[in-house]
């Protein structure tokens, strides 16, 4: 560094020839020096910001080879050309004829990223930087780090200027114009580790944009990686300096809210890219801030509201001032967005009566009842069932039609014969709905508490769940029995493998002569044959070879016809699953993520195992197998979670991103990567959507007992989790 430095100040000395009265003067040789000069200034930033982090011994070697290989050329072509002092006064005709091919050929050939060869080292460097990019800090101050940034940013735009592809750099070119502008200006060490890794990206990509390589680069991913990142750091800057001074801002709102509807509706033109999305973040926070403001027990929501009225506030000011680029606002608008409506999800969760819907969503009607609400999410949430016709038929004329006396369907199968969703087909069947007054389900497990599952069958129908939680076991179970005993009920009880947990809740079960009926899911036949109520327990058979290779078409090609190239090899990975639903839906989930091709197809059907017992624990680790690494540790953290408890997917991603299982690499939203890889292994089928939300995002999620158990074994053979709980 020290000797590009000498170099760069001696070169200095010839532009002091520029006087046409000297005798060492040459025409046209102090413009070629100054070219040369301003070239080797930008090199000089290059190594000033390469010089402090880690990169590989034999890249860094390369560069820095390649750094001297310049100098030393540049001192041997000044030489060259200076006038010699042994002869007086210089030859007019000294200069050569074509002006300085050898100035020429050494910024061509060893400076300017023109020549492919020069762009390689320049890439090289900044992906061997990028490689151990998690690894490095500044260890010295950080104005000289931002002094490195800066210098090497300027040279990253002054190469811009070099290339052959102005156009496809203009967008390169405003966003390291917007970094330099405004955030190298306070760089807080909080985000510095952020910034050097934009204008690493930014780097490669600079130097990819040669012809060779212009036809591999997938350019415009690039550049809304690299969007997306200076967003963040924006947005990371401001709630850092924003330094909220904790003024109750929900009553300001109004005003700011206000003053936005009337900027917007008298000046669209200044905001036009960005208008709608004011308009809709506008409406929201205006929805949140009255529900905020005029429900008891939501007041610590308000510090959320402050946040995010100041942040909007915020954006609309640069929306005006144009001091932000359109890019930045949008994506920072419609995160804004996001979080108000994960807010509004939040405190539905709180508050979920008709009042509160009223106000959240607009409803001018009524809000439909607890069984409609129940069905809609389950309708939208599962497909029409495949296989078991005959079967449901039965158990539901069981359930409405005979006896007025109190009657038990018990439904008694091998785990993953699909007990628990043949009981949701027939719990959610509509002349099964329309048949009884009401309706209650909870799922036992094998570990349960008793309150629990009293307080789950009375939620089914009484909104005022936070006094239900006041009330003791004896309670609950008093109120239960009394709720039935009037009406015609259906209740279903999922997943009981103690007879115990039957003599827990039987006593609330009334026989009242009105026709009521019990579901009861069980793995074991002196479970489903214990209670004195109980008809025959009803064991489900396997799945047909039709109805699995029926189930593996509708759910591969949606219902479309089998080529005919993959019917024989797929009816025979239908005939390996042995009959069982969960292992059919786990080859689904292999065959839809891979080729149609049949040999990939005959691949999954040879690694498919003749053992029914053992075939399920076998799919699943073939599912297991197929995964993107980056989704293996997450799918095997699903362990964590019971059994047959719903999964708040709030909860979850966190706990994914707590954990570091999230893929930092990518340059996306934390909460994008964990709902992408949360959408990934849902459409695997390793995990099921429980509930949505009205806007069709997925609230909570189910996990099967074999699937559960499949997680927790292997996470601790691969040291995954040092305690599963």
């Amino acid at each position: 560094m020290e000797f590009i430095d000498t170099v760069i100040e001696n070169l200095i000395d010839p532009l002091k020839l520029d006087d046409p009265s000297s005798l060492l003067h040459v025409e046209g040789l102090v413009d070629q020096v100054e070219k040369v000069l301003k070239e080797l200034k930008f090199l000089f930033s290059f190594v000033n910001f390469v010089s402090d982090r880690c990169v590989e011994p034999e890249v860094q070697h390369t560069f820095f080879t390649h750094v001297l290989e310049v100098a030393w050329h540049t001192i041997m072509v000044t030489w060259l050309y200076l006038p010699s002092h042994a002869g007086g006064s210089p030859d007019p005709d000294s200069a050569p004829a074509e002006g300085y091919p050898l100035f020429s050929d050494l910024l061509r050939s060893k400076i300017q990223p023109i020549e492919p060869s020069i762009s390689k080292i320049y890439i090289d460097v900044l992906k061997a930087i990028k490689l151990h990019q998690s690894q490095w800090y500044p260890v010295i101050q950080i104005k000289y780090v931002v002094d490195c940034e800066v210098g090497f940013v300027e040279t990253l735009l002054h190469n811009l200027e070099e290339l052959p592809f102005i156009l496809s750099g203009l967008e390169i070119k405003k966003m390291l114009n917007f970094l330099r502008a405004h955030l190298l200006i306070q760089v807080s060490e909080c985000y510095i580790q952020d910034i050097d890794s934009v204008i690493v990206d930014a780097g490669i990509l600079v130097y990819s944009l040669n012809k060779k390589e212009k036809g591999d680069l997938d350019f415009r991913v690039k550049i809304q990686n690299l969007q997306a990142m200076i967003y963040l750091i924006t947005r990371k800057t401001f709630l850092l300096q924003s330094n909220l001074s904790g003024i109750d801002r929900v009553g300001s709102a109004d005003f700011i809210l206000d003053n936005m509807e009337k900027f917007l509706s008298v000046y669209p033109n200044s905001v036009v890219s960005v208008k709608s999305q004011l308009q809709t973040i506008q409406k929201e926070l205006k929805c949140f801030q009255a529900v905020v403001e005029t429900q008891v027990g939501l007041q610590h929501f308000v510090t959320h509201t402050n946040g995010l009225v100041y942040e909007v506030e915020y954006v609309f000011d640069a929306c005006k001032k144009k001091d932000v680029p359109d890019w930045c606002l949008f994506l920072w608008i419609l995160n804004i967005g996001e979080d108000i409506r994960v807010l509004m999800a939040e405190v539905a969760e709180v508050q979920e009566n008709t009042a509160f819907d009223l106000v959240l969503h607009n409803i001018t009607a009524a809000a439909p009842t607890r069984t409609s609400s129940q069905f809609a999410s389950y309708q939208s949430t599962n497909e029409e069932m495949v296989g078991f016709k005959d079967v449901i038929n039965e158990l539901r004329s069981k359930l409405i039609k005979g006896s007025v006396n109190l009657y038990l369907v018990s439904i008694v199968g091998m785990p993953g014969l699909g007990k628990t969703t043949l009981a949701n087909e027939l719990y959610f069947d509509e002349l099964v709905v329309s048949y009884f007054d009401i309706r209650v389900h909870c799922c036992v497990s094998q570990e349960y508490k008793r309150k629990d599952l009293l307080l789950a069958l009375l939620h089914d129908v009484i909104d005022d769940t936070a006094k239900l939680d006041r009330e003791v076991e004896n309670e609950l179970a008093d109120r239960l029995q009394k709720l039935l005993k009037r009406k015609r009920y259906l209740v279903l009880i999922d997943d009981v493998w103690k007879r115990s947990a039957w003599d827990d809740l039987q006593s609330c079960f009334p026989e009242n002569n009105k026709g009521s009926r019990i579901i009861l899911t069980t793995r074991h036949y002196e479970v489903a044959s214990y209670d004195k109520h109980v008809s025959d327990p009803h064991k489900l058979r396997f799945f047909s070879i039709d109805e699995s290779w029926t189930l593996l078409q509708n759910k591969v090609f949606n219902k479309e016809r089998c080529p005919l190239v993959l019917e024989a090899v797929g009816k025979s990975i239908a005939q390996k699953c042995g009959g069982l639903p969960l292992s059919m839906v786990l080859v689904v989930g292999i065959l839809t993520r891979m080729k149609k091709e049949k040999h990939c197809w005959e691949h999954v059907s040879t690694n498919l195992g003749p053992n029914i017992q053992a075939q399920s624990e076998g799919t699943l680790d073939q599912s297991y197998q197929n995964l993107p690494h980056y989704l293996k540790p997450c799918f095997l953290y699903m362990g964590v979670f019971p059994e047959d408890r719903e999964i708040q997917v709030s909860k979850l991603t966190w706990l994914w991103i707590a954990e570091g299982l999230i893929n930092t690499h990518t340059e996306r939203l934390y909460k994008d990567i964990a709902k992408f890889y949360l959408e990934n292994i849902i459409g695997r089928n390793l995990v099921m959507v429980a509930k949505k939300s009205s806007d069709g995002r997925i609230k909570t999620c189910r996990i099967h007992d074999l699937v559960v158990e499949f997680c927790r074994k292997k996470a601790k053979l691969e040291n995954l989790l040092e305690r599963i709980r």
